[in-house]
């Protein structure tokens, strides 16, 4: 495990290049500390840190959060910790460097809250396909992560779960001759 490179401590989170050439390896806690230090802004006391939430079916799934201050705004994000190490839920929200901190994180909470109990896929019984992942109520929302096990397509993660192109193409068969419309979202927006 590489240590940050200001606290010695931390795993490294992020790589920094600094004006004068130097690169640094810094843990979340040691690269707001900088960056709100070098943009003179106050950073109010935040434990980046394992948050369990209560979702469907009292399922409890459980995020790494941690806060990101960025040159031009401040973010937080939460990616869910999964047993299998598949990639799960992953939410973010990014506000102005002079927003309420607490505001935000109460933003990233119900940004949370709103993911894990809101699902757009379902298990449907077909005596003629059998059992299979099917789209509920025509609309789908996820993201597309990196695939290791196929590095020139990336996967599509939906409602937590990973899903390949052509798992995600058996899903849509139904919708043969159907119009579909594609928008993309940066991780921070909301959608619906």
């Amino acid at each position: 495990m590489n240590l940050c490179d200001i606290c010695k401590k931390n795993q490294v989170d992020i790589h920094v290049g600094t004006p004068s050439g130097e690169n640094l390896h810094l843990c979340w806690e040691c690269n707001n500390n900088l960056a709100a230090e070098y943009l003179d802004i106050p950073l109010p006391p935040f434990q980046n840190g394992i948050y369990e939430y209560t979702g469907i079916r009292r399922n409890t799934p459980t995020f790494r959060i941690h806060k990101l201050v960025h040159p031009v705004a401040i973010g937080s994000a939460a990616d869910e910790i999964t047993v299998d190490q598949s990639p799960g839920f992953k939410v973010a929200v990014m506000d102005n460097l002079d927003c309420d901190q607490a505001m935000l994180f109460d933003k990233l909470e119900a940004k949370i809250k709103k993911t894990i109990f809101k699902r757009y896929l379902k298990i449907s019984k077909d005596s003629y396909v059998g059992k299979r992942t099917i789209i509920k109520n025509d609309e789908g929302v996820g993201r597309f992560e990196y695939d290791e096990r196929n590095e020139s397509i990336p996967m599509v993660v939906i409602d937590g779960k990973a899903f390949s192109w052509d798992e995600l193409g058996k899903m849509l068969t139904t919708y043969e001759g159907f119009q579909f419309s594609l928008k993309i979202y940066d991780m921070t927006d909301d959608i619906k």
